[in-house]
């Protein structure tokens, strides 16, 4: 299942966001993420405090569970997106 989270945060909690996303990419990079879970991308402009990680996981509850064992503080919203439109480049 594909899955879109979208973190949002204020100014005073850039120092904890960033250790997050630092944490999170090192686990993709040593294979440490749950079974299940795999973070395809993520996207972030520090100055509209926002980032955007896209997902494949096997539920969403799963995926919000492991989120929970980082004691995220910032605004987070995970859903499942419809693609209206994607761009297939010739192979």
């Amino acid at each position: 299942m594909k899955v879109v989270v979208v973190h949002e945060w204020e100014d005073s909690q850039k120092d904890a966001v960033t250790n997050f996303f630092d944490q999170l990419v090192k686990m993709v990079k040593d294979k440490k993420l749950p079974k299940g879970m795999k973070l395809e991308k993520v996207e972030i402009s520090h100055e509209n405090k926002t980032a955007i990680c896209q997902w494949d996981v096997d539920n969403m509850d799963m995926l919000m569970q492991a989120a929970k064992q980082f004691n995220i503080s910032w605004r987070i919203k995970a859903f499942t997106p419809q693609v209206l439109y994607e761009h297939k480049g010739i192979l």
